[in-house]
C-alpha cells in the first residue's frame, strides 16, 4: 500500500489541477493568496506569526504573499502588527470564494455522509496539530545538527498556537492543505539531515522507486513541474549514482530506475516516512486509519472525475 503522505499529495495536486482554471477565472489570485484570505476569514482575523504556524508556510514566504493582498486593500489591520482581518472588498472575494468552494467541496465529496465527512475534517484537524508539532521538532533536530540557522529572532520553531483551535467545519480542501504544508516540510528537514537531499531531489527519487521502471514522461506528469527542471534534477541524482536511465526499446522514452546504492537510500526512507505516519497516526486506532484512508480514496476518485 502507498504511504499516506504520497497519497494525500496526489489527492491535493488532483484538486489543484481540477480547480485552477474556475478559481483563476472567476476569483484570480496566486493559490497561496487564496488561501491566507480564506484562512483569515474563517478563523476572523490572525496575527502573522499565527498563519504561519496554521499554514505550516515559511515566515518569508507567508509575508510576501501578505503584502500584494494589503496593497489591494484586500487585509487590513489596526495597529503595525497587529491581527490580519478582511477589508470590505476581502471580505466579498471571501464570500466568493467561500461559495465556490462550497460547491466543489459537494463535487469532492460525493458519496460521503454528512457524519462521516464532519469525521473526517475533525480528523483532519487533529492530524494537522499533530503535524506541527512534528515539523516543530524536525526544525529542532534541524538546527542543532547545523543543517538550518535558527527561525526568527527567538530561535523557536512554530507550532499549533496555543489557545486557537480549528474552526467549524466549512471548507475541506483549506484543512488538506495546512496538514500537508506541515507534513511535507518536516519530511523535506529529515530527508536533507539524513540523506543530504533537497526536496525536490527526494520527491523524485522516491516516484523513480515507488513506480521503477518509470517512464521519464510519466514522472513530469506525476510532478506537474516544468520538464528542464525535472530533467536537471535526475541528472543530479543520476551523477550522484542514485539512478539510471535507459532507452528499453528503440523508441524515444527514457526509462528511470534507481542503482543499488539509490535503492539503499530509498528503501531507507521508506523505512523513515513510515516511522513518521506511524506518530502522525498514534492517537488514531486502526478503524480510524482504515476510515480516513478509505475517505481519501473516494475523494481522489472525485478529484479525478471532476478533472475529466
Amino acid at each position: 500500500m502507498r504511504l499516506f503522505g504520497g497519497r494525500l499529495f496526489n489527492l491535493l495536486r488532483l484538486i489543484r489541477e481540477s480547480g485552477r482554471p474556475e478559481f483563476e477565472r472567476e476569483i484570480g489570485h496566486k493559490d497561496i493568496h487564496r488561501q491566507l484570505i480564506v484562512m483569515i476569514g474563517t478563523f476572523g482575523g490572525l496575527a502573522s506569526q499565527e498563519i504561519v504556524a496554521l499554514s505550516g508556510h515559511e515566515k518569508a514566504q507567508v509575508s510576501r504573499a501578505l503584502k500584494p493582498l494589503e496593497q489591494a486593500g484586500l487585509l487590513q489591520r489596526e495597529r503595525l502588527r497587529g491581527k490580519l482581518t478582511l477589508a470590505p472588498a476581502g471580505q466579498q472575494l471571501y464570500d466568493r470564494m467561500l461559495a465556490l468552494g462550497r460547491a466543489r467541496d459537494g463535487l469532492l465529496s460525493a458519496g460521503l455522509s454528512a457524519s462521516d465527512l464532519a469525521r473526517f475534517m475533525e480528523m483532519t484537524d487533529s492530524l494537522t496539530v499533530t503535524a506541527a508539532e512534528l515539523y516543530a521538532e524536525e526544525r529542532r533536530l534541524s538546527m542543532e545538527a547545523g543543517i538550518i540557522g535558527p527561525c526568527g529572532q527567538t530561535g523557536t520553531p512554530p507550532s499549533w498556537p496555543r489557545g486557537i483551535k480549528p474552526p467549524p467545519p466549512t471548507l475541506l480542501t483549506p484543512r488538506l492543505y495546512s496538514l500537508a504544508a506541515y507534513f511535507k516540510r518536516s519530511a523535506m528537514l529529515v530527508y536533507q539531515r539524513t540523506h543530504g537531499l533537497s526536496q525536490f531531489q527526494w520527491q523524485l527519487l522516491s516516484l523513480i522507486g515507488d513506480y521503477q521502471p518509470l517512464p521519464l514522461a510519466a514522472l513530469i506528469t506525476l510532478m506537474g513541474r516544468d520538464k528542464s527542471q525535472i530533467g536537471r534534477t535526475v541528472g543530479h541524482l543520476e551523477q550522484a549514482g542514485l539512478v539510471v536511465r535507459s532507452r528499453p526499446t528503440r523508441r524515444r522514452d527514457i526509462v528511470l530506475e534507481t542503482t543499488p546504492q539509490g535503492a539503499e537510500i530509498f528503501q531507507a526512507m521508506m523505512r523513515i516516512a513510515r516511522q513518521r505516519e506511524a506518530r502522525l497516526m498514534a492517537d488514531h486506532g486502526p478503524d480510524d486509519r482504515a476510515f480516513y484512508d478509505g475517505v481519501i480514496d473516494l475523494l481522489t476518485a472525485n478529484a479525478r472525475a471532476m478533472i475529466e
